[in-house]
């Protein structure tokens, strides 16, 4: 039963006082007096466990995404949190249940995980695609980003990235490089070095069949921007020089 007694005495007016051991409160009058009938003023109490309110029944918690890992309403037990996927706990991960009957603190919330805005890489832009979500420029987990790059300019780095669990992107932002374009064979000749895309600074010689020549001896340059420094030399026949 756990109950301890001090009884003052057994004469009229004397008192005994009731006290439950740490984790049980006494379940009724833990105060007794000898009345004038020759009995006490009430029954004898009970000890009855300390238990918190449960946190597990419909309705006991008002966060939506929040979920409880670990539940001991006794008293000294603890209550465990954890959040649905894309959340984040804000508070401590637990409570206590005290000695009052009350937990230690309140039930912690659950925030959504997002993605400050992607840097958007010079000379680019972002295609949304496939997005879970935004919240005042910011992104959910989940969502996915595309990039894209203008004019003479080709992507070096992810062209997709996405918002993680972490709070962070999956890779860095790329770069939008300048690139110049190929410019194709000339007639009765080749162009070295023959590449799908030229960076800045790289040039084209043109070698011409046999029986053939170039009218220019000037290379064509790759520039900045992305645009060569001059057409493509053609390979004419040697007669017509």
């Amino acid at each position: 039963m756990h109950l301890t007694v001090r009884v003052e005495g057994t004469r009229l007016g004397h008192t005994a006082i009731f006290q439950c051991p740490i984790g049980f409160k006494v379940n009724g009058n833990a105060n007794l007096t000898c009345q004038a009938s020759g009995k006490w003023s009430s029954s004898v109490p009970s000890c009855d466990p300390v238990r918190c309110p449960s946190l597990v029944t419909p309705g006991a918690l008002d966060e939506p995404h929040v979920k409880v890992m670990e539940h001991n309403c006794s008293y000294g037990g603890r209550a465990v949190f954890s959040c649905a996927w894309g959340y984040q706990l804000v508070g401590p991960p637990g409570v206590e249940c005290e000695l009052d009957g009350n937990w230690s603190g309140p039930v912690p919330k659950c925030l959504p995980i997002q993605c400050s805005p992607p840097v958007i890489p010079v000379n680019g832009h972002l295609i949304q695609s496939e997005s879970a979500g935004m919240d005042g420029g910011r992104y959910a987990v989940g969502s996915l980003v595309q990039f894209a790059c203008r004019g003479a300019h080709v992507l070096e780095g992810e062209p997709s990235i996405i918002c993680t669990e972490t709070g962070y992107w999956s890779h860095p932002p790329p770069f939008c490089k300048p690139r110049c374009p190929y410019l194709g064979e000339p007639e009765n000749g080749a162009v070295v070095p023959s590449k799908f895309a030229y960076e800045p600074g790289d040039e084209l010689q043109v070698i011409c069949n046999p029986g053939f020549e170039s009218r220019l001896e000037a290379r064509p340059k790759c520039l900045a921007d992305g645009r060569w420094s001059m057409p493509l030399p053609q390979c004419t026949i040697y007669s017509e020089i």
